[in-house]
């Protein structure tokens, strides 16, 4: 079998877990099902943490932060964290190379300060930070080119600046999250909306690489569906806000919920004179836009698997299809954004493989996946050498997992808070239950089979004790090994913006969760603050 092409399409920050499917709303992607229909669907992926710089890097490097460093949204100044990879990082195109691929990325970088996708060897565009698609040189060219102008924004209701509810503002801000907080409508030609932009010049970026004989991989990373919830009109119209009936989490009082989650609903979430939206009709509206933002974005996925086809390298193309991590939007209390708690709505995330010459069709992954996994798979299908850093992988090539080869029976996930507000989480999946374990505040623990949408916090359950005890054994172990695998690691120190570094970074925190651990363990009623 000849190298297969590798495409990736990363979505950012999908309203998918207790949205998408549901029995309450038909909500779905045609395009996703599609391909899953004709590939592998993994029911149980989740991204490794639920920011977007911390999970685009550990899916670009195959590590979980606290080898990469890079613990929180690049553009905020938190001591400890890095604002760039390490000089000696290696990222999945160097993997990739080495097995003689040409490798190419379209889209949002959003994991440097000073360096973009071009720094690390790929081909194509992006921007530094989060990327002002909108302003940028790239996007108003595209526009030129089709003849179309600069489009304008409906909002129809903002969460921070009420000011804005129902006017039209130019679509050409000065920063990115100028109107970040809002949910409206693109008007205008649908072809100035990001989804469509990104998966244009990566389509016509195909077309050309389709001619060589050579094996590419390519990353599609879009903006959405991410807020500003900003869909084209054709997409809005499909999306009747009436129909949309109420979260089941929203209006929950979360007196069961660790602080946290109150603090990110009151502070967060509150606007004009400090009430939040208590009205359902406005989420209605709310919701329709972030679904039909979703539609958007299956449609470009839509427009990337039909070119695969029409250029005829479909059979031999790995396509893949996920998010960095979900959305909060509605859920716990009328949540906005992803915040500091590792809801499940914040950690499910769409994870789809096809490749008609290396994989079944209409198969299914039930097993608990992450990010970290689809960089190993893409490594594996390249028939790359995976020892090219000293840190290794923390994933697992999902590829004999798929073919029925391979289980896994639990995941550990990571946390730090949003923009380090919150102290450290440590997630652990086993047997249909989820344990969130977090130093500072509060403990989690859930039964998902029975309790899908975490209505019911049973860690002060006595019936739970021994569970906890099992699942707590299994986080400090996973704690202990990786800091037992430190003694590994390169020993190095340097200065960063005032800050000094070890090489890797061993995170404080990690030390204050194994005591934290270690003292529930020996006594159940001790809790440190």
């Amino acid at each position: 079998m000849n190298k297969p092409n590798i495409v990736m399409i990363l979505a950012d920050h999908v309203a998918f877990h207790g949205h998408y499917g549901s029995d309450r709303y038909p909500y779905r992607w045609p395009h996703l099902d599609r391909i899953a229909g004709q590939g592998v669907w993994c029911d149980q992926a989740r991204c490794i943490t639920p920011v977007c710089t911390p999970s685009r890097a550990s899916f670009l490097t195959g590590k979980r932060p606290d080898k990469h460093g890079l613990r929180w949204n690049s553009e905020y100044p938190i001591p400890h964290n890095r604002r760039d990879f390490r000089d000696d990082e290696v990222l999945y195109p160097a993997y990739l190379a080495q097995a003689g691929y040409q490798n190419h990325y379209y889209g949002k970088w959003h994991c440097g300060v000073n360096k973009t996708a071009a720094d690390y060897g790929l081909i194509g565009w992006s921007l530094p930070e989060y990327g002002n698609l909108y302003a940028s040189d790239r996007y108003k060219a595209y526009l030129a080119d089709r003849g179309l102008d600069q489009p304008r924004c409906r909002i129809d209701h903002h969460l921070l600046r009420p000011e804005l509810d129902g006017t039209t503002v130019l679509m050409d801000p000065e920063e990115p999250w100028d109107f970040m907080d809002g949910a409206g409508v693109l008007l205008g030609d649908p072809a100035a909306q990001e989804q469509n932009f990104v998966a244009n010049i990566a389509a016509d970026a195909i077309r050309d690489l389709a001619r060589g004989n050579d094996p590419f991989s390519m990353v599609i990373s879009l903006w959405g569906p991410h807020h500003p919830y900003y869909p084209s009109e054709d997409f809005a119209a499909l999306i009747n806000p009436a129909d949309i009936p109420p979260y089941p989490s929203f209006a929950e009082d979360l007196s069961d919920k660790p602080w946290r989650y109150r603090v990110q609903r009151d502070l967060r979430c509150q606007h004009r004179a400090g009430e939040r939206w208590p009205d359902w009709g406005i989420w209605q509206t709310v919701l329709a836009r972030a679904y039909a933002a979703g539609l958007q974005t299956d449609a470009a996925i839509g427009r990337i698997a039909d070119v695969l086809e029409a250029e005829g390298i479909a059979d031999n193309t790995l396509f893949i299809v996920t998010a960095d991590h979900g959305d909060g939007l509605a859920a716990h209390g009328a949540g906005w954004d992803k915040y500091s708690s590792f809801s499940e709505e914040v950690a499910r995330i769409p994870l789809v493989m096809r490749w008609p010459d290396g994989l079944p069709a209409g198969a299914t992954i039930s097993d608990p996946v992450t990010l970290l996994d689809v960089t190993a798979t893409m490594i594996d299908a390249a028939g790359a050498p995976d020892d090219l850093h000293p840190l290794g992988l923390d994933g697992d090539s999902l590829l004999p997992m798929a073919r029925g080869m391979s289980r896994r029976e639990a995941l550990i996930c990571d946390h730090f808070g949003h923009s380090g507000d919150i102290a450290f989480q440590k997630i652990l999946y086993l047997d249909g239950w989820k344990y969130v374990c977090c130093w500072g505040d509060g403990d989690e623990l859930y039964d998902l089979t029975a309790d899908p949408f975490e209505m019911d916090n049973r860690v002060n359950d006595p019936a739970t004790i021994d569970r906890q005890h099992v699942m707590r054994d299994r986080i400090i172990a996973h704690l202990e090994a990786r800091r037992a695998a430190r003694s590994m690691w390169k020993p190095a120190a340097f200065w960063e913006d005032g800050i000094v570094f070890s090489s890797p970074e061993w995170p404080r925190e990690e030390t204050l969760l194994l005591y934290k651990l270690r003292s529930l363990q020996a006594d159940p009623d001790y809790h440190p603050g």
